[in-house]
């Protein structure tokens, strides 16, 4: 089968596009697969940095990359985009499609919309000449893909359409325990954009946390992507003017096996992305799943995640992990895995067994059969 698949963010190097880019290496194995691209993505660097295989993917370039979202005329070259890539459709028997809110019409046989971000009703949306030319009520797609019972909640009352859940894939057989440190962890994209993954927050509840306890022998590490805009590289610098003097230490674009190591030396991870912010109102700006802590909790990192977004589907409280509300929680959560050695080795082994529902090997299964149903 001849599929296209269209992902608008291959240049970030996060969990979205870990997603969409395991699905892609899953079905080229038995089917002619290619990224529709409007600028040539870095293969190279998705498979190092997201540790997936794309040697069977081809890139379908369409070229002309639309220009940055600042540009006055952006928005018209988003309509242009879009039609060309709808045009470009024809050529498949599938058509999947990972833009956030598209409205992106599909010619294939069949076509799917991956929804990773609970859509949020824009002024596009209400736009007639949208309604007319294009696709908002995605009524040419056969079925919406989502990545979470979160997510989920919010598409269909979105789309009017049923969603189904497809889990992320994680290499839960890559991540294992080793010499286990005095290390909180945190990774994830450095990034104000959607959902901030909230690291200054993080960054100031490790200090308060450092301070009042005298942990002179813990260290906090922040890994994660970073792309070329300047609002991001300026949150990065924030970060760090913030932590100034204490014992933490940022790792952006590092390598996967970086990652993996500090994944296997730390004994706490922590997750913050929406803190302060209303779920109701902004649910976008959750964690629509949270890829990175099971991840850490294969590896024995014992997880405490924000009750919110996607990340209560995953740590169960107080068994697997820790759920927060609130900064004070946090602090006090890690203090108890910090002070008593027994409930984070128990909590430990909880963790890495819990973080086998999402592996790998039930992503592949679950892919064959939601893509070729």
């Amino acid at each position: 089968m001849k599929i296209g698949i269209y992902a608008p963010a291959l240049t970030v190097y996060g969990g979205g596009e870990k997603y969409i880019g395991k699905i892609a290496e899953i079905l080229s194995r038995e089917n002619d697969v290619a990224f529709i691209a409007l600028a040539k993505p870095d293969f190279k660097k998705l498979e190092g940095r997201l540790n997936i295989d794309l040697g069977r993917v081809a890139i379908d370039n369409i070229g002309s990359p639309a220009l940055p979202v600042h540009s006055r005329i952006a928005i018209l070259f988003n309509f242009v985009n879009a039609y060309r890539i709808s045009r470009h459709t024809r050529k498949y028997e599938l058509f999947v499609n990972q833009e956030h809110v598209t409205f992106i019409p599909s010619h294939s046989q069949r076509s799917i919309l991956i929804c990773e971000v609970p859509p949020v009703r824009s002024l596009l949306n209400r736009n007639p000449f949208i309604d007319l030319f294009f696709d908002p009520k995605i009524e040419t797609y056969d079925r919406v893909v989502v990545n979470s019972r979160f997510t989920k909640s919010w598409a269909e009352e979105y789309y009017r359409k049923e969603a189904t859940v497809l889990y992320p894939p994680v290499d839960t057989e890559s991540f294992i325990p080793s010499s286990k440190g005095n290390i909180i962890l945190s990774v994830g994209r450095f990034s104000t954009a959607l959902h901030c993954k909230k690291q200054l927050e993080m960054v100031q509840a490790f200090k308060k946390l450092y301070t009042a306890q005298k942990l002179m022998d813990w260290e906090y590490h922040l890994v994660g992507g970073l792309g070329r805009s300047p609002r991001d590289h300026k949150y990065l610098e924030d970060c760090k003017k913030e932590a100034k003097d204490y014992p933490i230490l940022f790792h952006a674009n590092a390598p996967f096996e970086v990652m993996k190591a500090l994944y296997g030396t730390a004994k706490v991870f922590w997750h913050a992305t929406g803190i302060g912010e209303d779920e109701i109102e902004h649910p976008e700006r959750m964690e629509h799943f949270g890829i990175t802590t099971v991840e850490a909790m294969s590896a024995g990192c014992v997880p405490i995640a924000i009750n919110k977004g996607g990340q209560p589907e995953i740590v169960q409280d107080k068994i697997s992990g820790f759920l927060f509300e609130t900064v004070e929680e946090l602090n006090s959560h890690t203090l108890k895995l910090i002070k008593n050695d027994a409930l984070w080795r128990k909590m430990s082994e909880a963790c890495m067994k819990r973080s086998q529902e999402f592996s790998l090997e039930k992503f592949e299964r679950r892919v064959l059969d939601v893509f070729h149903s």
